[in-house]
């Protein structure tokens, strides 16, 4: 049992791993950018990299200095934190003689793959949900035996159903992912960036059509599939 629990967060911290965790060596609360041993060059993907760790370094400098949970919580816990990032963005940009505004602009850019190494195990566990319950809907109200309207009509609500809880479930997924992946369990104002968040009701349409596919799918197998009489999906 305690393996089966294990798996998916194995796989999502190995998934994590393979896609660009935010850089551990060097952290500190004392806004000082650690620089980088060797150098890399200053490609789009590292330096969004590396400004991903700058803003989580002047989160961590103002929630050490300013933040509630400090010794002298502040007002000027936002403007802080923004000169601290600034400071380290200038930082990076001597570091790879470039300009500041590069090193700012790069921030939450390029993260397609990372987006799509957090999303893809959740998406695809939806996508068994879906035809686990599709299929039980089709073998509890055979078109042969009930006709097609109880079948449709407990699709429609179900696919609604299944599809408002994939919309909750995923926003957590995503939001423990992106706290492991950057290793900070306050996100601040990075929350906003979370992908799935900015997409909602694209999303929401999105797992009520892919339910009403599987439903679909399901309907060409009802005849070879016996009833299921009262019971629940299997």
């Amino acid at each position: 049992m305690a393996q089966r629990q294990l798996t998916p967060t194995m796989l999502l911290a190995l998934l994590l791993a393979t896609c660009a965790c935010v850089r551990r060596d060097g952290r500190n609360s004392d806004c000082q950018w650690p620089g980088e041993n060797p150098r890399h060059p200053p490609d789009a993907r590292h330096l969004s990299a590396d400004a991903e760790f700058a803003e989580d370094l002047a989160i961590r400098y103002a929630d050490t200095h300013y933040g509630l949970h400090s010794p002298n919580p502040s007002e000027d816990y936002g403007p802080m934190r923004d000169a601290c990032r600034d400071k380290l963005f200038a930082a990076i940009a001597k570091e790879h003689g470039i300009l500041p505004e590069q090193a700012a602009n790069s921030l939450g850019k390029n993260r397609a793959y990372i987006d799509a190494a957090i999303y893809l195990p959740f998406a695809l566990l939806y996508c068994l949900a879906s035809t686990v319950a599709a299929a039980w809907i089709w073998r509890r109200y055979p078109p042969i035996d009930d006709g097609w309207l109880p079948g449709v009509v407990m699709t429609v609500f179900l696919s609604v159903a299944v599809a408002a809880g994939c919309m909750l479930c995923g926003e957590q997924w995503g939001w423990v992912a992106e706290t492991y992946r950057i290793g900070n369990k306050h996100m601040s104002y990075r929350a906003d960036r979370i992908w799935w968040g900015r997409h909602r009701l694209e999303l929401f349409t999105g797992a009520v059509v892919l339910f009403w596919v599987f439903g679909a799918l399901a309907t060409r197998r009802v005849k070879r599939l016996p009833a299921a009489g009262g019971e629940g999906p299997p």
